[in-house]
């Protein structure tokens, strides 16, 4: 900083550089990274702080990013971290899950060649959710609504939502599943 001024010295050229293309490639992969932090947060209501911690840190940490690796990985990481955090900051507000379980679920995470097909069997399973669990879907994750004004739109309690989404993705995730085994007997 200058000492006249409060004005912080811009970047230096490279670091300014790097902080733009992980914040493209953050934006980018956004629906991924947020998808990846609602699989390891028990709490839906703590993924949109969760999420918006984990840009911060993708920015304040873009000169450590090594491009010739994948940006979902290296962010996927960081989120991994910032669950834990606040997990630890807001244990009486909700139960966490422990470290190993978060670890486990990261170690299994499907390979990134497989997203693709999974995307695919996700579209297709989507399309059999009953129709009030797709347009509950859709709110949350294509309009990005908080569940307290899906309540309002759909005339439910935000807890009902909460309990619809989490159903919702149950089902989803069993489909996907399904599809995916189906498709690894057949090749």
């Amino acid at each position: 900083m200058h000492a006249s001024s409060q004005i912080p010295d811009p970047p230096p050229p490279e670091v300014a550089r790097k902080m733009a293309l992980v914040q493209r490639l953050y934006v980018q992969h956004a629906a991924r990274v947020r998808g990846f932090i609602t699989a390891l947060t028990p709490n839906l209501g703590m993924v949109d702080d969760i999420f918006q911690e984990t840009y911060l840190t993708v920015t304040s940490k873009a000169s450590t990013y090594d491009e010739d690796l994948d940006f979902v990985p290296w962010a996927c990481g960081i989120a991994r971290f910032k669950v834990m955090e606040a997990g630890r900051r807001a244990a009486r507000a909700w139960k966490p899950f422990s470290n190993e379980v978060i670890e486990a679920l990261c170690a299994s995470e499907p390979e990134p060649d497989n997203d693709d097909v999974r995307l695919g069997h996700l579209q297709h399973c989507l399309a059999k959710l009953p129709h009030q669990a797709r347009k509950l879907v859709t709110l949350f994750y294509q309009k990005s609504l908080k569940p307290a004004e899906i309540a309002n739109i759909v005339g439910w309690t935000a807890e009902s939502v909460y309990v619809a989404l989490s159903r919702a993705r149950a089902a989803l995730r069993k489909c996907v599943d399904a599809r995916a085994h189906t498709q690894a007997g057949q090749s």
